[in-house]
């Protein structure tokens, strides 16, 4: 590492440090891992179950350690690369490849490397862990690896960090349990559960609100989850249903002695940003798919999808007449493909794209139900299609008055139109809430998707977002 990213911070902690010893005898789920190479600890376990459907996604594990999750994550059908900058850690994770098999590891690398300066291009992976590895790196090293995570995530992806220990929980939830176990229930608990290597590798450990903080001026949106897990313990009935609730939040901030968190980068608060970054999550698209963009607004969202790794991007304009190419076509040389032509009538074959997303197209069709079921034929099995349209619901001020749509959808008759062509709602939301804002107001929007979670504004805002799934069956032949 240059000497220049350490200005203003002390050095990293020494590699030489996480040796073979340390992942098999002081790291966290040695036990495990000793006694059964394919058992996973619970919060490796619970990382990966977070990243929902791993299968053709691209997986980075930051800090891999023994390869428990980069293995576990292959099986489940990702290409898995995991990094560590420990040579141990990489040695040892080698070797547990040996236990896999045919594609399964073909789909796995290992990788010595250092979190703050990855070796790969912009948009290379669908989710990136940081599992026990946020309390090892100094802020000023933190600060760098988040940065560079950003740059490797491909639009829609999401970073998943654990950390332990929890520092409320020693600070103010600890010292009470201890003592009221002491006195009722006449157990003596140890007064420091720390692992003598906490001293000299935990350079950062974190509360809930540090956390949060760091990833949010790192540039992401977060959500802190309070962990603690079973693990090494044998409560009776009584004790793991009062530590259940103690687990939960709001309690579990100050009990619990780990912390998850899932973040996805923020994209600025601007309307048609916001708009983008909430379809980008909806479809997530993956590399090697194709995406049809039916009615692209402004062009931002092929802007951020064209280039990324493996992706087929095709924008079509609607207008009169089949499918052409544009004669001074935006998307030459841009990563996309631009044609213009009937979005009820598309010139592509059954089954052909993975992932369709309209924007603002259905309010001017006569028929959207054709339109809807023709979106479906050329989707393939289990492909999405993501919709954005005015909500009929919405009663505040246009920014942007515009000639009446032909049609206009609330949440509930949106989700029957889809449902009538074949399609599975599995997303419905709004946007933007009115409030009476300065009219010449320009600046960040990002505060308002807060409140969809009021129940009175949560389908009231002024754009109104549907995703579907095709399933076995769904669209039209």
């Amino acid at each position: 590492m240059p000497d220049r990213e350490n200005q203003g911070g002390p050095d990293p902690v020494s590699p030489e440090l996480y040796t073979r010893e340390y992942y098999t005898s002081d790291c966290e789920g040695y036990e495990i891992f000793l006694k059964d190479a394919e058992e996973l600890p619970e919060r490796i376990r619970e990382a990966l179950e977070k990243a929902g459907d791993l299968d053709g996604r691209w997986v980075l594990d930051i800090g891999c350690g023994r390869g428990e999750l980069v293995c576990e994550a292959a099986r489940k059908g990702a290409h898995a690369v995991g990094i560590d900058y420990s040579e141990a850690a990489i040695e040892i994770s080698r070797q547990r490849l040996e236990a896999l098999y045919g594609d399964v590891a073909a789909r796995v690398e290992f990788r010595q490397v250092d979190a703050k300066g990855l070796p790969f291009p912009a948009g290379s992976f669908d989710v990136v862990f940081m599992v026990d590895v946020y309390e090892h790196l100094h802020p000023h090293e933190i600060e760098h690896a988040l940065g560079e995570i950003r740059r490797v995530l491909r639009p829609g992806g999401m970073l998943i960090v654990h950390t332990g220990p929890n520092t409320w929980f020693y600070r103010y939830g600890y010292p009470p349990v201890r003592t009221l176990a002491r006195l009722v229930l006449r157990r003596e608990f140890p007064q420091d559960l720390r692992h003598e290597s906490d001293a000299y590798l935990h350079v950062n450990e974190q509360s809930p609100l540090s956390l949060y903080r760091g990833l949010r001026e790192a540039g992401y949106r977060a959500r802190v989850i309070p962990r603690s897990f079973f693990t090494g313990i044998d409560p009776n009935p009584w004790e793991r249903a009062a530590m259940r609730v103690l687990f939960a939040r709001p309690a579990g901030y100050f009990f619990c002695l780990s912390l998850m968190a899932e973040a996805w980068p923020r994209e600025g608060g601007r309307e048609a940003q916001l708009r983008v970054d909430r379809l980008l999550r909806l479809t997530r698209p993956r590399r090697g798919s194709r995406v049809l963009l039916v009615g692209e607004c402004e062009g931002m969202l092929a802007g951020r999808l064209a280039g990324q790794v493996g992706l087929e991007v095709i924008w079509l304009e609607p207008g009169e007449g089949p499918a052409r190419e544009g004669p001074a076509s935006p998307g030459r040389g841009s990563g996309y493909r631009w044609v213009a032509g009937d979005p009820c009538r598309l010139p592509f074959p059954a089954g052909h794209f993975d992932t369709v997303i309209a924007q603002f197209t259905l309010e001017g069709l006569e028929d959207p139900g054709e339109a809807l079921s023709e979106w479906g034929r050329v989707l393939k099995q289990g492909g999405v299609v993501a919709l954005v349209t005015a909500n009929a619901l919405f009663r505040g001020w246009e920014p942007r008055p515009g000639p009446r749509p032909v049609n206009r959808f609330s949440p509930r008759a949106m989700g029957e139109a889809v449902r009538e062509a074949g399609l599975e709602v599995f997303h419905t939301s709004t946007m933007l809430p009115h409030l009476r804002l300065p009219a010449l107001y320009r600046g960040e929007l990002s505060f308002l998707p807060w409140l969809e979670r009021l129940p009175f504004l949560g389908r009231r805002g002024r754009l109104l977002f549907v995703a579907a799934r095709k399933t076995m069956g769904g669209g039209a032949a």
